[in-house]
């Protein structure tokens, strides 16, 4: 199962539901409507759970419920490495999230893979050889979210509980552990399961997080506290659904609920931006992120589906959705490269790779 034994009490989700139905492939046809156009299909032997283009933008990671990781070449679009699944003594666990590390001049090795899973695992991969460099067992909990850093000297992982752990990216020891206070009149931290961080962009120290308890938090790892030092209420992540972008720090959030889904919030001062008007077919959001030039992509579930929406400066509005999807939409990542990135949308056993038309 991907539920510890006894989770959080509060609100639960169909994803976990979802990867307890595993091995039933479905070759549904999904239809486009609007601005944009479907490029190729990957279809995989397990359901997909996340996935993560290399910083070039020419490798696709994607993380499959059965533990294993592919590697795909974008064109032409092929399988060229595979991440086996660990030896859990049982049935493995997911894949749940997939971090490159940032390019950074003189480093020995690049295709350097953040991976995390449902068992608690963290491990980091030499893609091109296939070799585990590392790995850290965080033992009781679930490990459903990491981050670099701008530096890549350092990253996070977050997960059930409610602690965020920083590791050395070199030696890859913890260096230490960040979580709310033992007060409950003082919410500086995480009371549930934390489903996303993301540093900002550009900086070693201060990142975000989000979960199910319906709070961002503000860290940084250079406060002696080791509590968040801000917080808002409102969005209830429950996927890879919190994103900054790098040229004004506006944050964009998904929740997994019918109104309000997609948000967007100032960095700076914690206040709504803008709610992002809803489809008038409503899918609850699992995954959001911002493109290039501050268009927004998010996928979800109930009418799974993937919308991509512009945004003016007084308005947002949906230019093309692609549904129709046999499961929801469990992650997107866009390549990051120019105006008109490639989009990777898994559904199901299918990665699509879409682009606006």
């Amino acid at each position: 199962m991907f539920l510890v034994q006894n989770p959080p009490s509060g609100p639960s989700t169909p994803r976990e539901q979802f990867v307890n139905d595993v091995g039933h492939a479905h070759r549904y046809k999904a239809n486009i409507e609007g601005s944009m156009k479907i490029l190729n299909r990957i279809e995989t032997d397990s359901e997909i759970m996340c996935c993560r283009f290399n910083p070039e933008g020419n490798l696709l990671a994607v993380g499959l419920v059965n533990g294993v990781t592919k590697i795909y070449t974008v064109e032409p679009l092929s399988c060229v490495y595979v991440l086996p699944a660990e030896d859990t003594g049982g049935q493995p666990l997911p894949v749940t999230c997939l971090r490159w590390r940032p390019n950074i001049e003189n480093q020995n090795f690049k295709n350097i893979l953040l991976a995390t899973y449902a068992s608690g695992s963290v491990k980091i991969w030499h893609v091109s050889t296939m070799d585990c460099l590392s790995s850290t067992q965080e033992g009781g909990r679930q490990v459903l979210a990491c981050a670099f850093n701008a530096s890549a000297l350092q990253y996070i992982t977050a997960g059930s509980d409610t602690t965020i752990n920083l590791y050395d990216a070199t030696t890859r020891q913890k260096l230490l552990s960040l979580e709310p206070s033992t007060s409950f009149l003082v919410m500086d931290g995480h009371m549930m399961r934390i489903f996303s961080v993301m540093y900002l962009p550009n900086d070693d120290h201060v990142f975000l997080s989000g979960g199910w308890d319906d709070t961002l938090q503000w860290w940084d790892s250079r406060v002696d506290s080791r509590h968040s030092i801000k917080r808002i209420f409102g969005p209830h992540i429950c996927g890879d659904a919190l994103d900054i972008l790098p040229s004004n720090s506006n944050i964009l959030t998904g929740s997994w609920r019918k109104d309000n889904s997609v948000q967007i919030w100032d960095f700076n001062s914690g206040e709504l931006i803008r709610d992002v008007p809803d489809d008038f077919n409503r899918s609850m959001t699992y995954c959001t992120q911002w493109l290039p030039d501050g268009q927004i992509i998010a996928g979800g579930s109930d009418m799974n589906m993937l919308r991509m929406l512009e945004q003016s400066s007084t308005s947002t509005v949906t230019i093309g959705r692609m549904v129709d999807l046999p499961r929801a939409v469990y992650t997107v990542d866009n390549d990051r490269s120019g105006p008109n990135p490639r989009i990777a949308v898994g559904s199901s056993n299918s990665i699509y790779i879409v682009q606006r038309s």
